[in-house]
């Protein structure tokens, strides 16, 4: 019986670190572009309608910025697909990302459901480190 439980116990940190090198490997070469359309279509559409909708006194400049980096990160993506304009899109969008959760706090929404922002902002930050990335390693 001991040995069974040794037997589980190292299969069980052969899986944890199996999973850590996973999710390593997801995070430092996966394809981000998925999430940059994911990100563009948040702050196109989710973003401008949760403001209008939920703020007494709406950021119109945060609306429309968030309108305007939503289009050009999706255009970035799609359309151009350089690394050079997806790399400032990525950034752009991590800008209005930070600025939603900044404007989300001091308006005292941030809670619930609206806690989503803070997990658009962490995959804003990925997208960025994994763009520059991607641009250092092809010399771009």
């Amino acid at each position: 019986m001991a040995q069974g439980g040794n037997r589980l116990l190292v299969n069980n940190q052969f899986m944890k670190l199996r999973g850590i090198k996973k999710v390593k490997d997801l995070f430092w070469y996966s394809d981000s572009e998925p999430n940059e359309i994911l990100i563009s279509f948040c702050h196109l559409i989710a973003l401008p309608a949760s403001i209008i909708t939920e703020h007494h006194t709406p950021s119109w400049l945060l609306v429309a910025g968030a309108i305007a980096a939503g289009a050009f990160q999706m255009w970035a993506v799609v359309w151009n697909g350089t690394l050079r304009m997806r790399l400032l899109a990525v950034q752009v969008a991590t800008l209005i990302a930070i600025m939603t959760i900044v404007n989300l706090c001091m308006a005292g929404l941030m809670e619930g459901s609206r806690t989503g922002w803070i997990v658009i902002g962490l995959f804003a930050c990925w997208n960025t480190i994994r763009v520059f990335k991607e641009k250092v390693e092809k010399g771009v």
